[in-house]
């Protein structure tokens, strides 16, 4: 009895403690920028544990504005509010005779927490670290798991030219595990901002593009501070609107696209750079597998202005976000471009399956772009349904006019299989064609691109078509296509020992994508091929 009558009074005459010093120490570490309110707190000394009730902690805007007049504003200001947070044991006999403040864990119960970046604000002050600033009245601070459950964040960066970026994020959950603030910590290179670890998990998050076309979809979100990587379960840009409807709404010619890349992996994620920056930088990042689903509808009016300035290198270098990504390899990936013919009323489809790809140097950084100034990729896939494709592009991040090569090969496939986007696009079927091996390479920039077409082949014969006015069926031109196969097509190459090489030029319609340039100087070089040099047809 006198053991629990002896805790009672110690527990009743050091809560009061703990009362007052709570908010005391708030204020004077923060230089009285934040309070602390609270509507009650409850000390157990047999069992460790200290519980605080409707928590919130937030800043004097008084005092924020004479401290940014002062020039002594700090760019990270944060609110916190939770119902509950508690501290399990907690060694209050070490705190209160050594100043040192060391609990097991240390959990708050569905908190809200804004945090806001301010780059406008000018901070003279002298820099201080998390020691420093608990240091006159705390020895050293040890929790052995901080648990933030079920988070609502929102995260504000204000820009030096006042432009805002926000985030909001729901059922976040963070995880801190031995956390320890003292003279030494920081130095310890086993631990990541005084921690063995931080674990960041996010169940989903949605949001929609800025035009309102598509929801943006992150799914099973885990990050690890010690093993410094970041796995995603899911991204998805997923239209919100069928195809007809994206029509209406885009009322030109738009890509219309379907994006789902499944198990992202990326080692090596700077957080601080990212947080702090804004700035993504990773040394890999890897996608298990994805499907990218794209369709236009050239029934619709072409969009004003062009699409000069628009190549990847030179998307990639107007980003606003830095970034630098050594290595990006993506697997398993489904791919199908779907195009609508206004004059055939019909959609062709082009479709690559199991492609890989191997990017390196993703960067838009000055000083990353004087080291290495290209963009490399590595392809290969199967096109449509038996061709060997391999490809090779080189991106130039150091000419403003887009510059690029590219190279690549197609082996064994039947050239029936490219029935299904030669018909609706260019009103022509292949009714037997091997292709052996179509050899190419191109450079070009924005303007325009040449290169050499070396394309093997044997037994071609097509049907010239067009649309039957009342079935609106494909019919094939008879005496058009006699003509087409007796006179001027070239069945095959080589033909009589000698192997035709075209070297193709073709200039860039500024309507139209890069992917269109590379396969309109690719087309021409094989049509070369077939009918010759200027041919009629």
């Amino acid at each position: 009895m006198l053991i629990l009558a002896t805790a009672w009074y110690l527990s009743q005459r050091w809560q009061k403690q703990v009362r007052v010093q709570l908010r005391t120490y708030v204020q004077e570490m923060s230089d009285s920028l934040y309070t602390l309110q609270y509507n009650d707190l409850d000390l157990n000394l047999l069992t460790g544990s200290l519980s605080i009730y409707n928590v919130s902690l937030s800043r004097d805007s008084a005092v924020y504005a004479k401290l940014q007049e002062q020039h002594k504003a700090p760019k990270l200001l944060y609110a916190l509010s939770a119902d509950r947070v508690d501290l399990s044991y907690f060694k209050v006999l070490r705190y209160f005779r050594h100043k040192e403040l060391s609990a097991g864990a240390l959990e708050l119960h569905s908190p809200s927490i804004v945090l806001e970046l301010n780059h406008q604000n000018i901070d003279t002050t002298k820099p201080r670290n998390a020691y420093q600033n608990i240091s006159t009245k705390i020895r050293s601070l040890f929790i052995g798991s901080l648990l933030l459950d079920d988070i609502n964040l929102k995260y504000t960066i204000i820009k030096k030219d006042s432009s805002l970026t926000m985030m909001q994020l729901s059922q976040l959950r963070v995880h801190i595990k031995d956390l320890l603030i003292d003279s030494v910590a920081m130095e310890d290179p086993t631990r990541f901002l005084y921690a063995r670890n931080y674990e960041f998990d996010l169940k989903e998050y949605k949001s929609r593009t800025p035009d309102s076309l598509y929801w943006m979809h992150l799914r099973d979100v885990h990050y690890s501070a010690a093993e410094q990587k970041l796995g995603i379960g899911q991204f998805h840009v997923e239209p919100r609107y069928s195809k007809s409807e994206f029509d209406i709404k885009a009322k030109t010619q738009r890509d219309r696209f379907d994006v789902q890349l499944n198990q992202l992996e990326i080692q090596s994620l700077q957080p601080r750079k990212l947080l702090e920056d804004q700035v993504i930088w990773a040394n890999k990042l890897t996608i298990a597998n994805a499907k990218l689903d794209i369709y236009r509808n050239r029934n619709l009016p072409s969009p004003p202005g062009n699409k000069l300035g628009q190549f990847p290198n030179q998307l990639l270098l107007k980003l606003d976000i830095p970034i630098y990504i050594d290595t990006l390899i993506g697997n398993k990936t489904e791919v199908a471009y779907t195009e609508v013919n206004p004059k055939s009323q019909e959609a062709g489809k082009i479709s690559f399956h199991h492609v890989h790809g191997t990017f390196r140097n993703i960067t838009n950084i000055d000083s990353m772009i004087a080291r290495d100034g290209h963009i490399r990729a590595d392809m290969d896939a199967i096109l449509m349904r038996t061709g060997k494709l391999r490809a090779h592009f080189d991106f130039s991040l150091k000419d403003a006019t887009g510059g690029f090569g590219v190279s690549g090969q197609v082996k064994g496939m039947d050239g029936r299989e490219l029935n299904p986007v030669l018909k609706p696009l260019g009103m022509v079927e292949v009714k037997s064609c091997n292709i052996n091996d179509v050899t190419f390479s191109m450079t070009g920039n924005e303007k325009g691109a040449s290169g050499e077409v070396k394309f093997l082949y044997s037994d071609l014969k097509v049907n010239i078509l067009k649309k039957d006015d009342d079935t609106r069926e494909f019919k094939k031109k008879g005496l058009i296509s006699l003509f087409a196969n007796v006179l001027f097509i070239k069945d095959s190459n080589p033909a009589k020992e000698e192997t035709r090489v075209a070297h193709p030029h073709f200039t860039r319609d500024p309507q139209k994508s890069f992917f269109n340039l590379v396969w309109k100087t690719l087309f021409t070089g094989i049509k070369e091929t077939v009918l010759g040099k200027n041919a009629p047809i």
